[in-house]
């Protein structure tokens, strides 16, 4: 099982989606972090770099 880089839980592949921290969107992330960055994004907050997620990549 895939562990999310982001918050460190465990996720199903089915259950993954890309990061909008890249411009390539390369980073596999679960989907409550996905939407976290989709809200982040919408309402102009600073989405959180992956140099400051738990499991770095």
């Amino acid at each position: 099982m895939p562990t999310c880089p982001r918050c460190g839980s465990l996720s199903t592949s089915s259950n993954l989606t890309r990061s909008r921290t890249t411009t390539a969107r390369n980073l596999p992330i679960c989907n409550p972090c996905g939407t976290d960055e989709a809200v982040r994004d919408h309402t102009g907050q600073a989405l959180i770099p992956p140099t400051d997620w738990p499991i770095k990549h």
